[in-house]
């Protein structure tokens, strides 16, 4: 099998999709059944290979083609992270962005034959062979205040030409599918839910070996409440932060409450939020953490919350569940599939409720004692192997297979 894949999220900081994006190519790329994994990115080929290398160390770099079969391969920096934020806030940047690199790619990729071509980042490009789409989430539709506008007006305005034109669409859960069978009338038969996977890299790990390096961050094993998001509205940080303060000052003080996640859009509000805490010192803002670190910044927590208001999946639910940490989470969207019944879900509008949660999450060493090995148990289901075999799956179905 022949497949053609877009990297385009390989650029760090990986959010979700890059992640998904990632470990997608990582394990096609092992499979002695792909015969070939050939990828794009903006408006043209890469080499696979290396730029998933490039993208896992982390130095925003995509490794272009000289020539379609060349084998050689140059570097080119890709933008930063507060560049391409600022380029999303131009009206129109969108509608120009994707058409430029359309014109460009349906060239590039007419030469390409024989391939199923997979986008895993929901909208379709210009390649006319078979094609499968991974619908992440319909958070632009039903929360459209949380995206920046453009991106609201491109997606609204390109998903219903991808999900007629794509042969398979992929779901990260079963929420999503029926919310694409409700919302968009498509027949069922076509979406298949492929849950994601957590890496082994997430997985529980001794205190004492967590000291020095949670050290740089001001933490201490088994002695923060910990929260991994972009730092954008639908992830609820604002009402984390405030649920959070509203703790007894010795709580907060016992097990303060570390923010880790990329900068993301909408965040005026949180800013002055966390400005305010800050100053108490019982919040601690860590930013975006490099693929090595994470784990262990996962695995010294003593409780993981993730009160977002709707997920398409919640990757980081999962991966503080695969290192045994408890976890508090909304019951919103897809995240009652990750967690079941192995951690504390509220409404993640009820800020009284996730006051409750918090509270004895953080202070129930005998439910946290109970929590870890059940969450851990759950977390063993979701593996990126599996992910890896059921989309090839789809891929043969979307070849007629």
């Amino acid at each position: 099998m022949h497949v053609l894949l877009n990297v385009e999220s390989l650029r760090p900081p990986l959010t979700g999709i890059g992640r998904y994006t990632a470990n997608l190519l990582a394990g096609l790329l092992a499979r002695a059944d792909i015969e070939r994994v050939s990828a794009f990115a903006g408006m043209g080929p890469v080499d696979a290979r290396a730029t998933l290398q490039a993208a896992l160390a982390g130095n925003g770099a995509m490794a272009r083609k000289d020539g379609e079969d060349s084998g050689r391969a140059r570097f080119t920096r890709l933008p930063s992270g507060r560049l391409r934020s600022t380029i999303r806030a131009i009206p129109g940047a969108y509608r120009l962005r994707s058409g430029l690199a359309e014109i460009s790619l349906r060239t590039k990729l007419s030469r390409i034959t024989g391939a199923v071509y997979h986008e895993p980042n929901f909208i379709l490009r210009g390649y006319r062979g078979p094609s499968v789409a991974t619908i992440h989430d319909l958070s632009f539709v039903h929360y459209p205040q949380f995206h920046p506008r453009e991106r609201v007006r491109y997606m609204m305005r390109s998903l219903p030409a991808t999900l007629a034109r794509a042969d398979r669409i992929v779901t990260d859960c079963e929420f999503v599918r029926e919310e694409i069978v409700a919302l968009y009338g498509v027949d069922r038969a076509r979406i298949h839910s492929v849950p994601l996977g957590a890496d082994p890299s997430f997985r529980p790990r001794d205190h004492e070996a967590l000291r020095a390096p949670l050290a740089r961050f001001g933490l201490e094993p088994g002695r923060y409440l910990l929260s991994v998001a972009t730092f954008e509205p639908r992830k609820n940080l604002v009402g984390l932060v405030r649920a959070f303060m509203r703790l007894p000052a010795s709580l907060r003080r016992h097990w303060p409450l570390a923010l880790v996640g990329a900068p993301g859009w909408h965040g005026g509000e949180l800013t002055r939020l966390l400005d305010s805490a800050e100053q108490e010192g019982s919040v601690r803002r860590i930013g975006w953490v490099d693929d090595a670190t994470l784990p262990l910044v996962y695995a010294g927590a003593a409780l993981f919350a993730f009160p977002s208001i709707y997920e398409g999946f919640g990757l980081p639910l999962l991966e503080a569940m695969a290192c045994g940490v408890p976890v508090v989470s909304s019951r919103s969207s897809s995240l009652p599939e990750i967690v079941g019944d192995t951690g504390l879900s509220v409404d993640a509008q009820d800020e009284d409720a996730l006051v409750e949660a918090l509270a004895r999450g953080l202070q129930d060493e005998a439910w946290r004692a109970q929590a870890g090995p059940r969450v851990l148990e759950r977390a063993a289901g979701f593996t990126w192997a599996a992910c890896v075999d059921r989309t090839i799956a789809v891929y043969r179905l979307a070849q007629g297979g």
